[in-house]
């Protein structure tokens, strides 16, 4: 029986971790460690940790004197503690679906020549519940080349949800660590560094449950969200300088990427505008210039300079009617949070 390694980092949410850590206990067909690491919570954490500890030996807990950070965090889990075969890191405010590390294992185990593995993660919100799965006994899977993965990073963005991946342990700590100075992307640059040493297993099945936390646009949103689109693109440009500069077409990848981020700036702006914050709406069409001068060219940029000319009053009574049309059409939504998240590889299309 295989053995997975499963590093739970913990910072104030200790309201979820007990849950999180009972959906990898309860996994069939492997042996798991479960290694809960508490950044300093102010919360209940301890409490909690240190209760899952005493009452199971799978657990171990230990608490930072000091808040260190998620990457910081994150990289002692991975590369100074976990030792079993593979490894998963997953958010204690997440969780596993029933036989999600049996079937990420079954996978690894019959490819060795995959780095890791990942699935499909539904999207739940808040402190809703979990909703069932079926426990899939043999998954449904495909090997899909790191070129694959790497041209998909670029273009649509994160193909991989993290509480679903696991990875070959060994090759884990030869590619290193999280980078800190990638804190919002450094799960997709990492992705992407495997991507580069070989091909990777994506399964199709539900893998685990991804808390989205949301939150309303502001200037603080704007902020982030351009934070984190900054970010992706430092962590291709890093990939590529780093890993794999030999392959031509990863250039032509990174400048789609840049198109697409200037064009989610643009539908930020708008947000903004809907929303009064014109100073939000300023920072997105900054980034969307920086990144692409030649973006206005895109329909992104007429869509947003429509909104900008109708004005928030007229735009807003206009836009239950505008849904309604896209929603006959087929589209819209297109940025809106799905229950499911993850890439499935179109096998027709490879």
């Amino acid at each position: 029986m295989s053995s997975v390694d499963v590093v739970v980092p913990c910072y104030n949410y200790g309201r979820y971790l007990k849950g999180c850590v009972e959906s990898v206990l309860s996994q069939r067909d492997v042996d798991v460690r479960v290694l809960i690491i508490d950044d300093a919570s102010s919360d209940d954490t301890p409490v909690v940790g240190e209760g899952l500890a005493a009452n199971d030996t799978r657990v171990t807990f230990r608490r930072h004197a000091v808040n260190l950070g998620h990457i910081k965090t994150f990289n002692e889990g991975i590369l100074d503690w976990a030792h079993a075969p593979y490894t998963l890191l997953i958010s204690a405010d997440d969780a596993l679906t029933p036989g999600s590390l049996a079937r990420s294992v079954r996978v690894l185990d019959a490819h060795p020549e995959a780095g890791m593995v990942y699935g499909i993660a539904l999207v739940i919100k808040h402190d809703s519940e979990k909703i069932g799965n079926t426990d899939a006994a043999i998954p449904t899977y495909q090997i899909i080349s790191g070129p694959q993965l790497l041209q998909h990073s670029c273009e649509w963005g994160i193909p991989a949800p993290s509480p679903t991946v696991v990875v070959r342990t060994s090759l884990q700590q030869r590619l290193g660590g999280y980078r800190a100075h990638l804190p919002h992307s450094c799960d997709m640059e990492m992705w992407m560094r495997f991507a580069t040493q070989g091909p990777v297993g994506a399964i199709k099945d539900s893998q685990a449950y991804y808390r989205e936390h949301g939150e309303n646009m502001n200037l603080q949103y704007c902020n982030r969200t351009l934070g984190d689109s900054r970010q992706q693109i430092d962590a291709s440009r890093e990939v590529f300088n780093h890993w794999c500069a030999n392959l031509p077409a990863f250039g032509a990848w990174m400048i789609t990427q840049r198109r697409r981020l200037c064009d989610e700036a643009y539908w930020h702006a708008g947000r903004a505008l809907e929303e009064g914050d014109n100073e939000g709406a300023a920072m997105c069409l900054a980034f969307a210039r920086e990144y692409d001068p030649a973006a206005w060219r895109s329909p992104a940029w007429w869509k947003f300079r429509t909104k900008a000319l109708l004005g928030r009053r007229l735009w807003n009574n206009l836009a239950p009617w505008v849904q309604r049309v896209q929603r006959v059409r087929g589209r819209g939504a297109s940025h809106q949070v799905k229950r499911l998240f993850g890439w499935w590889p179109d096998i027709a299309a490879t």
